[in-house]
């Protein structure tokens, strides 16, 4: 699709010109306020809401890359908390999920009729022998490349969602890129090079722009997990009726979307064993397959409610599918080894393996491989040279420490792409399940031991295709080093506050030396115990002058 510059820049234009008038407002506030006041907190609470609903504004009028932006935005949870980006963004944002701006089926008809033989419709009714017996006139979804309606095939008279993209989508988009590679070349805030970024940007969305790529994705994720079948679900896609701009899929009843735990106690299912689920098949499918969905946030993983049925129990146990959608974008982790590499590094992390953890993470992340640990999980504190005592606090609340700033993570982001793992996508599909656990209330070690055992069970240059249980020995190890692992943290966590605030003091203490802690006080008790009974217990003579007791 040609690009039409000035098409991008008119779009550009309206959201610099947002962007100006928040800039603006953030300054009158930082200018007015003494920062740390409570006026000053109320200030920047009110600040982000308007603001945030500015952003919304736009995206709504924008659509395109704008949408695609906002649904990462949204899931940005439970790493850098609002230090990253403030809750009211992530709140406004969390529509754009599923409920994007959509269009009126009149304009997205053409797209249908070039691989369906719809008659004289929208002119006229659905009749004869077209492909389709009916469509819903409104969307189901909308997202930011694409709606979905729901319709009827002629063909076994079957319910199916169609997947329409927007048929200016690729005008807009290769404007909007022209724009933003003129922008990058240009401009070079802290030094940092941004072609790479507008480059990797293109090339993945016009990967997710052509659905019969999808609809290859989606086969292959389906046969791949065919083993945890029924429990994990991929909907069937009908090639004939579907096309490089069309999609057409077998129709799932009564979703429930994977981030709402209220939704899914209402309909009867453990919540907990939901997010277990996910947990497990994700990481399946990084570490053991290989291949990372690139978008699997709340409006594209669902659960639905499995019924085992008996005799004697018409009613039947409750438990959740795993409904997976959108697979119109995938990363490769077999390339340049880094499936591999990634089970090794997961499972150093686990075990505190600080050489191992070094040489993987060097080959990931180069000299900048420290940030790497903390990126995964707050739980990998320990690797390194040695962790700060506010670095644990942090840790035990599953959080990001202060200690590393968003420039950190910009420089560990291009150091990553440097050095040829390029673990963004990784990182960014971690970013987006991490979120929807968090959303779940899962714990943190439960999704790091998850990842652990199928780290283990990938840790091989040709994994089986079917992952079958870890061994005895394999298990044992596994809990055991998440039991180190956690128990540091538990250890350190409580005492971290007063060192730093009465002691001075900056670096952890080792394991070791607070296994000892206990031992010695235990020994202590024991010889005070010794000396007392000695003493209770050994005989009385009287001195000389007095009579014996």
């Amino acid at each position: 699709m040609n690009a039409d510059p000035m098409l991008g820049m008119v779009r550009s234009m309206v959201s610099m010109q947002t962007f100006q008038e928040a800039k603006a407002d953030y300054e009158q506030v930082f200018e007015k306020f003494e920062a740390g006041t409570p006026e000053y907190e109320k200030a920047l609470e009110e600040c982000h809401e308007r603001n945030a609903q500015r952003a919304v504004s736009v995206v709504r009028v924008q659509r395109g890359i704008y949408v695609k932006a906002a649904q990462f935005v949204c899931s940005l949870k439970g790493g850098t908390g609002d230090a990253g980006i403030p809750s009211q963004y992530t709140s406004a944002f969390r529509e754009f999920l599923d409920h994007a701006p959509n269009k009126p089926i009149k304009e997205m008809a053409p797209v249908l009729k070039e691989c369906m033989n719809l008659g004289e419709w929208p002119d006229t009714e659905l009749a004869g022998d077209t492909d389709l017996l009916e469509i819903d006139d409104m969307p189901i979804a909308s997202a930011s490349l694409a709606q979905v309606h729901r319709a009827i095939s002629r063909r076994g008279n079957r319910r199916v969602a169609v997947k329409i993209q927007y048929p200016e989508l690729q005008k807009e988009m290769a404007s909007d890129f022209a724009v933003f590679r003129n922008m990058a070349s240009t401009m070079k805030p802290g030094g940092y090079d941004l072609m790479w970024i507008v480059a990797d940007f293109e090339k993945y969305l016009s990967r997710e722009l052509d659905f019969e790529l999808e609809a290859e994705n989606a086969i292959a994720t389906s046969q791949q997990l065919r083993h945890r079948a029924p429990v994990v679900y991929v909907p069937e896609v009908m090639t004939d009726l579907s096309s490089k701009m069309l999609m057409t899929m077998e129709f799932c009843d009564d979703l429930i979307r994977a981030d709402d735990a209220d939704g899914l106690r209402a309909a009867g299912l453990n919540v907990l064993e939901c997010a277990q689920l996910l947990c497990d098949t994700f990481a399946e499918m990084i570490f053991v397959h290989g291949r990372v969905h690139a978008d699997p946030h709340a409006g594209n993983v669902h659960f639905r409610v499995l019924e085992d049925r008996h005799e004697t129990n018409k009613v039947g146990a409750k438990r959740p599918q795993l409904v997976i959608l959108d697979h119109g974008l995938y990363h490769n982790l077999q390339e340049n080894e880094v499936r591999l590499y990634f089970c090794k590094y997961w499972k150093a992390c686990c075990s505190k393996d600080g050489t191992t953890m070094q040489h993987v993470g060097e080959r990931f992340a180069g000299p900048l491989h420290r940030f790497l640990p903390l990126i995964l999980s707050p739980y990998f504190v320990f690797g390194g040279s040695g962790a700060t005592l506010s670095e644990i606090i942090a840790a035990s609340k599953g959080q990001l420490p202060s200690t590393v700033s968003l420039k950190d993570v910009a420089d560990f982001i291009v150091a990553t792409r440097d050095g040829g793992a390029n673990l963004i996508g990784l990182v960014h599909s971690l970013g987006y399940t991490r979120g929807l656990l968090n959303a779940l209330g899962f714990p943190e070690e439960r999704r790091i031991s998850s990842m652990l055992n199928f780290a283990t069970l990938g840790d091989a240059p040709i994994p089986v295709p079917m992952p079958s249980e870890l061994s005895g020995t394999q298990s044992l190890r596994n809990r055991w080093h998440m039991f180190c692992l956690c128990t540091h943290i538990r250890i350190l966590a409580p005492i971290c506050a007063p060192l730093i605030r009465y002691g001075s003091a900056e670096r952890a203490p080792p394991l070791w030396l607070l296994a000892s802690i206990p031992a010695a006080l235990f020994a202590s008790g024991v010889a005070v115990s010794l000396h007392a009974w000695r003493n209770m217990s050994a005989p009385r003579f009287s001195l000389p002058g007095f009579v014996r007791s």
